[in-house]
């Protein structure tokens, strides 16, 4: 007889266990590509990878280098720079050819840098690695005779596998290398330099080797000119450049005006070595850079040094833009303070001459003798700022640069004020340095509000204003190296 009773296993459910969604079961390993870190970054960055050469060359400077059949490696600066297009009979592959000259603190090399398609992008003072297997005398060199190049090498970097070049980008880390100019020893003049004024009225009759350190002072916009054999069109831009002594025009042409894109007006200094000279239509002597001419940028010394500073201080007097900190005073205490200071304007000159790195704020109060308002607004000079070391001038609170595009916020000129005076002294016109908000206190509207004033409103405001009695805000700054005095206020 069959027992049809359930077991006791038919009473429970059996139990299902779920997966817990926090701890997921490992997913299987996927398959790699085979390549490292290092290779993948390597092939996203290339230029931050790192390159060695498969054969071994030796390193050297370039007064060690010895003409013959040797792999050497040496580094230098360009120092000159010219791109000539067409066929080489030495290397038919090639489009062209760069010959430039590169430095470095012992000796100069011209090179002769063919190249299939594009130029490379060369500019004067870049920091290049060269690697070579043959150097030669310069006799087999393109470049006039010039005494400070050494030897002459001829590279085609892509088709001759045995030659290298390498241009350095990273500034930061390369910046102090080859920078001392050739001859040079610390605490002795560099033989052969001689001034500006020097150079133009006598030096460059006949005198070889000479040398001139110029800081550049303003970059002129790119011009377009039809070549006189019919070449077609060729590019060119003018470079003024000072010391204490003089002032000069300086032309490059075509590549070279990419190496002064990166020039700042009023801070690189320039190191010019046997210039071309051309007397010009104004019977006044103009630079050029010739074949021979090397042009050393950023050099090291003690009087490259003196230049800087005095070229900060030129550019500090006569800049007509400069830019009040206001966070150097507390303008709040200043103007409502319980000890507030109001100075005759001898009195400012005297603290000021006694102790000029001190920092301090105060009251001066003038009257308005003459104002320039209509005349400059007339004249389309109303906002001003400054780029590519020429002031740009224009009514409207932005516009572009006329040399280089860049977009511009321009301020307003301090010469709408003319002559200050107290009883003690007076004030010449554009050399006080408003501020901003000075410049809303005294119109009692925004900048823009201002430029967009109409003539009759511009005059109006200037009979408003003229001979009227004000008290002045102004701060020295003696710490930030200004050297002028700052409105930070107006109270009429």
């Amino acid at each position: 007889m069959v027992n049809d009773a359930p077991s006791i296993q038919a009473f429970y459910k059996p139990e299902v266990r779920h997966p817990n969604p926090a701890n997921p079961p490992p997913s299987p390993a996927k398959p790699g590509d085979g390549f490292t870190e290092e290779e993948l970054s390597d092939a996203m960055d290339p230029l931050h990878r790192k390159w060695n050469p498969e054969r071994e060359y030796e390193e050297r400077s370039i007064s060690h280098l010895v003409p013959g059949p040797r792999a050497v490696t040496f580094v230098g600066r360009v120092v000159n720079l010219k791109t000539i297009l067409g066929k080489d009979k030495k290397q038919p592959k090639a489009r062209g050819f760069q010959a430039v000259i590169v430095r470095d603190d012992e000796g100069a090399a011209s090179i002769k840098l063919y190249f299939a398609q594009t130029p490379y992008p060369l500019i004067l003072g870049q920091l290049l690695t060269i690697w070579t297997v043959f150097v030669s005398d310069t006799s087999k060199s393109d470049v006039p005779h010039n005494p400070s190049v050494l030897v002459h090498a001829n590279l085609f970097p892509g088709r001759v596998t045995s030659d290298h070049v390498m241009l350095h980008t990273n500034a930061s880390s390369s910046d102090s290398i080859c920078r001392t100019p050739l001859e040079y020893k610390k605490g002795h003049p560099l033989p052969g330099l001689m001034t500006l004024d020097s150079y133009l009225s006598s030096g460059h009759d006949g005198v070889s080797g000479a040398k001139i350190l110029v800081c550049v002072k303003s970059i002129g916009g790119k011009k377009k000119i039809s070549r006189k054999d019919g070449g077609g069109e060729s590019e060119l831009a003018e470079i003024l450049l000072f010391d204490h002594t003089g002032v000069v025009r300086l032309t490059v042409w075509n590549e070279m005006i990419e190496s002064a894109k990166s020039w700042k007006p009023g801070e690189t200094v320039l190191l010019v070595s046997n210039p071309g000279y051309r007397e010009g239509l104004n019977g006044k002597g103009n630079l050029g850079i010739v074949g021979s001419t090397m042009v050393d940028v950023e050099p090291e010394g003690s009087d490259a040094e003196w230049l800087r500073k005095y070229a900060v201080g030129l550019t500090r007097k006569e800049s007509l833009c400069l830019k009040v900190e206001e966070g150097r005073w507390d303008i709040e205490a200043a103007e409502y303070g319980v000890n507030r200071m109001l100075f005759t304007l001898a009195e400012l000159d005297n603290w000021v001459r006694s102790d000029g790195n001190q920092t301090f704020s105060g009251f001066i109060s003038v009257t308005i003798l003459e104002m320039n308002l209509v005349s400059i607004h007339r004249r389309n000079m109303l906002m001003c700022a400054e780029c590519c070391g020429v002031p740009i001038f224009s009514n409207c609170p932005c516009t572009p640069c006329r040399n280089c595009s860049t977009p511009l916020t321009l301020s307003l000129n301090p010469r709408i004020i003319g002559l200050l005076a107290d009883e003690t002294g007076c004030i010449a016109t554009g050399k006080l340095v408003w501020s901003p908000r000075a410049w809303e206190k005294f119109f009692g509207r925004s900048v823009e509000e201002i430029s967009a004033m109409t003539g009759e409103q511009i005059r109006l405001f200037e009979q408003r204003v003229i001979f009227m009695r004000m008290h002045l805000v102004v701060g020295w700054d003696g710490e930030g190296g200004l050297g002028r005095l700052c409105v930070l206020g107006v109270m009429m």
